[in-house]
C-alpha cells in the first residue's frame, strides 16, 4: 500500500508539474515581454509578415531596425518592403549601398519622420555589413491609375519565393478582413488570398509620451488583445468581427511605465495618445505620464508645418495645422473633430479624427 501511495503521489506530482509548464507555454505564446518579440516570434512557420504602425511614432521604425538587425546577425536571409514610392527604388538602392545619403530618398510626409530616416541608414549599414538583406519600396508612385493596395500587392507578390519578407506599412494596410468589396480590400486581406503563409500584426500606443516606452505582444486569441485590436482598427472597418484574430494575429502594444502622476483625467485608455496642458504633468490612472515639453511642442510645430495632427494640441493650434474641422460631435463628453480628405481615387473620406478633453488633443486617429 505505501508503495502504491507514492506511485499515486508522483503521478499527482507529475501531473502539475506538466500542466505547470502547459500554462506557461501558453501564456508565452499569448503574452510576449518585449526581450521576446523577434521576427521569428512573429513570423511562426509564415513567410511573409505584414507589421501595422501608426505614422509618426518613433517606436516603430526603432522596432523594425532592431528586430530585422536581430535576424540578420543570426544569419538569416530578409526582402524588407517599405511604404515607399516604387520610383524612388533605385535612389533607395543606390542608399542601401551608400553610394547616395537616405536624405534623397523622396518619402510621403505622413510616413517620414527622423526615425524613419534613421531605419533606413540601420538597413543600409546591414547591406554594406554584407548581410543578407534586400530593401524594396512597394508603395504606389502618384501617376499610377491603380489602388495603392492593388499595386502594392502586385510588388509584395513579385517579392514571395524562398526568402522570408517583412513588411512596414499603415496598420489599415495590415488588416487581413476589412469586410470591403473587392476593390477596396487592403494589401493583407489581398495577400492571405493568394497565400496562407501570411502573419500580420499591429501596433497600438496607449496614452502617455515619455522617453522609453515598454512593448507587449499580445496574441490575438488572448482576451485581453480583443480591446487593443477593436480600438486600433474601429474607425477602418464596416463592421467588427467577433473574433479579434480574423483581424489580426497579434498587436504589439506600447506604454510608459512611469507612476509619476500630478493630475489625474478621465482618458480611455483604449486610446492612442494623452494629452497635457503647458507645464502641467498629467497621467493616465495607472501608469502613463506626459508632459508638454520640448519634445511634444516640436511634434505641435511640425504638425502645423506639414498639415498633420499631434497630441497635446489646443484647439488653435489644431486649427493651424487642419484648417476648420468638417464634422464636430460630442461623444461621452469627449469632443471629437473630423476632417475629410480628397484619395487620389476621386473619393472625399474621413483622414483624421481629434479627441479633445479640456481644449487639448488626447488622442487622434489617421484614417489615411
Amino acid at each position: 500500500m505505501k508503495y502504491i501511495d507514492t506511485v499515486e503521489n508522483m503521478r499527482v506530482i507529475y501531473g502539475l508539474v506538466l500542466a505547470g509548464l502547459l500554462c506557461s507555454m501558453l501564456s508565452d505564446a499569448s503574452l510576449a515581454q518585449q526581450d521576446k518579440v523577434s521576427l521569428p516570434f512573429l513570423m511562426g512557420s509564415k513567410q511573409v509578415l505584414i507589421i501595422g504602425e501608426s505614422y509618426g511614432q518613433a517606436e516603430s521604425a526603432q522596432f523594425f531596425s532592431k528586430t530585422v538587425t536581430e535576424y540578420l546577425n543570426g544569419g538569416g536571409c530578409l526582402k524588407a518592403g517599405l511604404e515607399i514610392s516604387s520610383d524612388q527604388q533605385e535612389t533607395l538602392d543606390s542608399a542601401m549601398k551608400g553610394e547616395v545619403p537616405v536624405s534623397q530618398i523622396q518619402i510621403n510626409d505622413i510616413v517620414d519622420s527622423v526615425t524613419y530616416r534613421q531605419m533606413l541608414t540601420d538597413l543600409s549599414g546591414q547591406i554594406r555589413a554584407g548581410k543578407c538583406l534586400s530593401v524594396h519600396a512597394i508603395d504606389a508612385p502618384g501617376t499610377v491609375p491603380v489602388t495603392r493596395d492593388a499595386w502594392m500587392e502586385k510588388q509584395v507578390v513579385s517579392m514571395m519565393g524562398d526568402t522570408p519578407v517583412v513588411l512596414l506599412v499603415g496598420n489599415i494596410r495590415a488588416v487581413k478582413d476589412s469586410g470591403g468589396e473587392d476593390t477596396g480590400k487592403l494589401l493583407a486581406e489581398r495577400i492571405s488570398e493568394k497565400t496562407p503563409v501570411v502573419a500580420t500584426v499591429l501596433q497600438h500606443w496607449r496614452p502617455g509620451q515619455c522617453e522609453n516606452k515598454t512593448l507587449v505582444y499580445i496574441n490575438a486569441k488572448d482576451e485581453s488583445a480583443g480591446t487593443y485590436i477593436k480600438e486600433t482598427v474601429k474607425d477602418m472597418t464596416p463592421e467588427m468581427p467577433e473574433t479579434p484574430a480574423v483581424i489580426a494575429d497579434g498587436v504589439l502594444v506600447w506604454s510608459c511605465e512611469s507612476e509619476n502622476v500630478t493630475e489625474k483625467i478621465d482618458i480611455d485608455d483604449s486610446g492612442a495618445a494623452a494629452s497635457v496642458k503647458d507645464e502641467v504633468v498629467v497621467s493616465e490612472e495607472k501608469t502613463e505620464t506626459v508632459v508638454r515639453n520640448e519634445k511634444v511642442l516640436k511634434k505641435i510645430k511640425w504638425g502645423i508645418r506639414n498639415r498633420y495632427p499631434a497630441v497635446g494640441m489646443t484647439k488653435d493650434e489644431a486649427l493651424q495645422a487642419l484648417g476648420e474641422p468638417d464634422k464636430k460631435e460630442n461623444v461621452n463628453n469627449v469632443e471629437k473633430w473630423s476632417f475629410e480628405c480628397f484619395d487620389e481615387q476621386g473619393y472625399w473620406h474621413t483622414c483624421f479624427v481629434l479627441d479633445f478633453k479640456d481644449d487639448i488633443v488626447v488622442k487622434f486617429l489617421d484614417l489615411e
